[in-house]
């Protein structure tokens, strides 16, 4: 049984990146020493010996191919229907904004849709938690973007967006990962070096060509950077990142449509529990099935709703053709979806109205029309309109009450 060759996937060339693998050698030869083999796990000790890639043990079984095939198929699909939206960025700019607060509120960061709609960026936000999610979606935005693979350089910068100043791999000890009573439940590697050759290593194996299913490559990939813990914050948010961005390189998603972290909310504890229970027995099995079905989950709703934003532009664009012609443009539409509130401000500000008070004409109509209503609370002292059409069709994920 060969887990890579499900849906017949073709893995691309793999790309290069700076000083990769580097140190992997040195790496494999410390797993060989009698220290290592002897090396029991003690959660309150670095773990130096955190094994490199590829998983020296079993990462195929037959309950992981059954659920990894509806997994891809699921994946595939979401991909399809979001490249065929008449305007793909109305999801994704809202998806990656619903996987920012998130993914930052598994790490108890947390802010409210009102305060994270209403800005449009971490400048514009009016408290540090809005602005720390701000960061993260711009920190996606800025991994799609980029020309690089995925290496040590790129996740130090996406890090650094995320924590706005410049993150980089460990040089000081002292990090741990503790429960809320203060236990120590783990302590990664320690050291600059160790650290950038175990990343150097993760990095090799995630962009060479072999016959490893690129959802499977995800899911250790994660489990190795998160294990790794290579920054003093931000690894779980850039980890997620970089599990997106890893499915968009080898070309199962086109757009960072896929809102993961939404689905890893609703099973946290599961998450975090796996990921340790994979470090202290070495078993990958249980972890990647959890995985797995992550991904098909995830792909089945964000599919769901990127029909919904279909169907909800198709009958906007129709109903302001009926309602006004001459108020009608693509660029109208294309500003009702780019985000569950609107302001009169930015009609002017995209030139879809010559001037404020045309604005709040237009807005008005749409408001009697029925497509969208005047919110109650103002936002940083603004009228807020929002389209409920698009807040139906996002299945409740975000909430301006």
């Amino acid at each position: 049984m060969n887990i890579g060759q499900i849906g017949e996937y073709r893995n691309p060339q793999p790309p290069t990146c700076r000083n990769r693998g580097f140190f992997a050698s040195s790496m494999l030869m410390l797993q060989k020493s009698p220290y290592f083999r002897n090396y029991m796990f003690d959660p309150k000790k670095p773990y130096y010996d955190l094994p490199t890639l590829p998983p020296h043990n079993p990462i195929e079984s037959m309950a992981l191919y059954k659920k990894l095939v509806p997994a891809s198929e699921a994946l595939a699909k979401l991909s399809a229907t979001a490249e065929h939206l008449p305007n793909e960025a109305a999801l994704y700019q809202n998806v990656i904004l619903l996987e920012a607060k998130a993914s930052s509120e598994i790490e108890q960061i947390v802010t409210t849709d009102g305060d994270l709609f209403s800005s449009k960026s971490s400048q514009q936000a009016t408290d540090p938690l809005t602005k720390e999610v701000h960061r993260y979606a711009e920190a996606m935005q800025l991994g799609w973007k980029s020309d690089r693979p995925l290496c040590t350089p790129l996740a130090e910068q996406i890090c650094s967006v995320i924590k706005n100043h410049e993150m980089t791999v460990r040089k000081v000890p002292g990090t741990s990962l503790k429960r809320t009573s203060g236990e120590i439940v783990y302590t990664p590697p320690d050291g600059e070096v160790p650290l950038r050759d175990l990343l150097d290593n993760l990095f090799a194996w995630m962009n060479a060509e072999d016959d490893i299913h690129p959802i499977i490559k995800a899911a250790i990939a994660h489990y190795q950077f998160e294990s790794i813990h290579p920054f003093t914050d931000g690894n779980g948010r850039t980890g997620r990142i970089m599990v997106v961005l890893y499915l968009i390189e080898q070309k199962l998603l086109n757009t960072p449509a896929l809102f993961l972290s939404g689905e890893i909310l609703k099973s946290r504890e599961s998450y975090y529990s796996l990921l340790q229970t994979t470090r202290e027995t070495g078993d990958f099995i249980p972890y990647l099935e959890w995985f797995v079905d992550l991904i098909f989950k995830a792909s089945i709703q964000s599919t769901i709703r990127a029909n919904n934003v279909r169907g909800a532009m198709q009958k906007t664009k129709h109903d302001i053709r009926t309602l006004n012609p001459a108020m009608y443009s693509q660029d109208l539409v294309n500003l009702l979806f780019k985000g569950p509130l609107v302001f009169a401000n930015q009609l002017v500000e995209h030139d879809v109205a010559g001037s404020i008070s045309t604005a709040h004409s237009y807005l008005k109509d749409l408001e009697i029309a029925g497509i969208i209503f005047r919110s109650k609370k103002r936002f940083n002292r603004k009228v807020g309109y929002i389209n409920i059409r698009l807040l139906d069709a996002l299945s409740g994920e975000i909430d301006l009450s």
